[in-house]
């Protein structure tokens, strides 16, 4: 949703810099929720299956996250890297926000 409201209050800027800001917003949010879908099944099992399991999704999250940047900036011209991490970073805390928030 705030990717959404970010991607959308960018048009008023320009096109590229709407559409960056979505792929870096989605360069976050997919290894996140690839992590969650990973993780998920394995709560409440044995703890050491737990944890090897989570050992792997984020090292799995984090290779995610690299190759979907790598994919945007090498195939997305023209792109706004400025936008692009700054729709990354809107989606990394805006979780946290919304905790502070509740």
């Amino acid at each position: 949703m705030v990717s959404l409201l970010l991607a959308g209050s960018l048009l008023l800027v320009g096109q590229v810099a709407a559409y960056s800001s979505m792929f870096g917003s989605l360069a976050a949010f997919i290894p996140v929720l690839f992590f969650a879908l990973v993780v998920t099944p394995k709560i409440g099992s044995d703890s050491a299956a737990f944890l090897r399991t989570a050992v792997i999704a984020e090292v799995g999250k984090i290779l995610l996250t690299a190759l979907i940047c790598v994919v945007v900036f090498v195939w997305v011209k023209p792109l706004a890297p400025g936008w692009f991490f700054t729709g990354m970073v809107v989606v990394l805390f805006s979780g946290r926000l919304g905790l502070f928030l509740r």
